[in-house]
């Protein structure tokens, strides 16, 4: 399901930025643009500068990530655009912050978008410089995947941190408790046994929080 949703976005956005052009719109590009870094600008600041790899609030910055960047293509020479090297870091922020298989709903997207400005003038050399976005759809879907795995890891490990302070916190507050209720009924072997199980449960306290 997530997957459809996210290539349903990216789709959205390559069917606006084609009708776009076909259209008169494609007369008001510049205000446009204006209009969806200013947008962008303001969902990206509720992340308080976390980086790229949030993408201003998943799903909404890609869709205005991805139709900027290809306005700004198509409105500066095409695929014949000095900003045509955007694509690429764009495939791979796509894989990286969406799942890693809509790396090729991007790419080919972007080739049916601008496979007929591609054959209009130097057709060979464009159809080579789409290509070449064809090619990096498997390293961006590897480098997501990996991406994702150790994401999940990391999770993972803060979780049993949390888990393994909390047993800490609790073993430390009952047998503390013992102590303090059941003082003069203990031994002094089982004051000291007990003693060495905060002493533990207080590494492993120390040991979460590294």
């Amino acid at each position: 399901m997530k997957v459809i949703i996210q290539s349903g976005v990216l789709i959205t956005s390559f069917v606006i930025v084609y009708l776009w052009q076909l259209t008169s719109l494609s007369e008001f590009t510049v205000p446009f643009l204006g209009l969806l870094i200013a947008v962008f600008l303001m969902v990206s600041a509720r992340k308080k500068g976390k980086g790229f790899l949030t993408l201003g609030g998943g799903p909404l910055g890609i869709f205005l990530l991805t139709t900027l960047i290809l306005l700004l293509i198509f409105s500066t020479e095409g695929i014949n655009s000095p900003l045509f090297f955007l694509l690429y870091f764009l495939g791979f922020g796509i894989a990286f912050v969406f799942e890693p298989i809509t790396a090729f709903v991007f790419v080919i997207g972007v080739f049916l978008v601008l496979f007929q400005d591609a054959t209009k003038i130097d057709a060979t050399n464009n159809l080579l410089k789409l290509g070449s976005l064809l090619l990096i759809s498997p390293l961006a879907y590897f480098f997501g995947k990996e991406y994702k795995k150790t994401d999940e890891q990391s999770e993972e490990i803060t979780g049993l941190k949390e888990r393994a302070q909390d047993s800490a916190d609790t073993i430390s507050e009952d047998i503390e408790e013992v102590i303090t209720n059941e003082k003069s009924n203990l031994k002094e072997k089982d004051l000291e046994k007990l003693n060495e199980v905060l002493e533990e449960a207080e590494d492993l306290r120390q040991e979460t929080k590294q």
